[in-house]
């Protein structure tokens, strides 16, 4: 039983490094999710004074869960890292049926962007994790591995600076590894000549038999053929239209000032190289950024390559914006927040599409010289 404790203890441990690894990748993508955590819980007004907060919870929890993962892993300070695991253990499981009964979170963000749990699904696990725990603390009798204090000490130091360097990296540059539907390579739009016209279906009901059968449109156009009393014996109920001419990003829209519509289907479907700029909110980045951004479109713009910045700030702030920083060449569209924080999590940022698929992204801070860029002349 002794091994079969260690066994349970390893799992529990290779979870949390998991869990910790993938968060720690994406830090900003943790720190939105304590954001909805916090509002839901009544702490908003700890983010209006702090603002920085989420992202520092986000750091020190996804370092956490990784050095604990860690340490239990090599079975090294066995005694408090139980303790501590059990005590973040028994949050989460309580967290996570809060979630599972309310739905006020529709997803907890244990695993990140990399595995997706619905609230029930998140609940069971941390339940069959605590059994597992359970197990481990009763049954792993085995004595910690013989280190001397200063190498188990060194030991902690550098999996703790590895785990916070890589994961401050993250959260000042773009993720190192993208789970995101805006990653570099995904096609978010079919081009011209890949599109296909919507497929319709109609679900009709037998008058005789009550059978219900949905009908593509040629196979209506043959039944009405096969049957000539078919609009006597069949009753129309309802209809549906698949239209595979989407974006591949949920939710994501460019609303444009002009005659109020989303032009985000034709704008990522541009033939050639496109350049969207992101900005959540034109007010909080620094003038260092923004000339740096406004800079690189410029040089775009006289190379001839279509651009486009999106941002979730009222209209009515966007033409101070442009005049401030005279930028007033620019299509500026609105956006809903978390869709540019899923395709940039660097506030500002940069995407470079070619023909509707997604080659590059840069945070402001390490974008190059547009002149380096190897890309066609448009």
């Amino acid at each position: 039983m002794k091994y079969l404790g260690r066994i349970f203890r390893i799992i529990v441990g290779l979870v949390f490094i998991f869990s910790g690894f993938v968060k720690s990748v994406d830090p900003y993508g943790t720190a939105y999710k304590i954001t909805e955590y916090l509002n839901v819980f009544g702490f908003s007004s700890l983010i209006e004074r702090i603002d920085a907060l989420p992202i520092i919870m986000s750091i020190v929890l996804c370092s956490l869960e990784f050095v604990v993962g860690v340490l239990l892993v090599m079975g090294i300070y066995k005694k408090p890292i139980t303790w501590i695991v059990s005590l973040m253990m028994i949050f989460f499981t309580i967290l996570t049926l809060i979630d599972a009964l309310t739905n006020k979170v529709t997803d907890c963000g244990c695993f990140g962007d990399a595995v997706k749990l619905t609230n029930w699904e998140t609940f069971f696990k941390n339940i069959i994790l605590d059994i597992m725990l359970v197990l481990a603390i009763v049954f792993d009798k085995i004595k910690e591995p013989k280190l001397k204090d200063n190498t188990r000490r060194v030991l902690l130091v550098i999996v703790v600076l590895i785990i916070l360097i890589f994961t401050s990296i993250n959260a000042i540059y773009e993720p190192m590894i993208d789970f995101r539907p805006w990653k570099e390579g995904n096609k978010m739009v079919p081009m011209q000549d890949e599109q296909t016209a919507p497929i319709s279906y109609a679900t009709y009901k037998n008058n005789i038999t009550q059978e219900e059968k949905e009908f593509g449109m040629e196979d209506l156009m043959q039944a009405y053929q096969d049957d000539p009393n078919f609009a006597t014996n069949w009753t129309f109920i309802s209809s549906r239209i698949i239209n595979t001419n989407t974006i591949a990003a949920d939710g994501f829209s460019m609303m444009g000032i002009i005659d109020n519509k989303d032009e985000a289907f034709e704008i990522l479907s541009h033939e050639g190289t496109l350049f969207i700029f992101t900005l959540v909110d034109l007010s909080k980045p620094s003038e260092k950024a923004i000339a740096k951004i406004s800079e690189f479109e410029k040089q775009a713009s006289n190379k001839g390559y279509a651009s486009a910045l999106i941002t979730a700030s009222p209209i009515n702030k966007w033409k101070e914006f442009t005049d401030k920083h005279n930028w007033t060449s620019i299509m500026m569209y609105s956006t809903d927040d978390k869709a540019i924080q899923t395709m940039m999590r660097s506030n500002p940022g940069v995407v470079m599409i070619e023909n509707g698929v997604v080659k590059k992204k840069w945070s402001w801070r390490c974008l190059p010289k547009f002149e380096k860029l190897n890309i066609a002349q448009e």
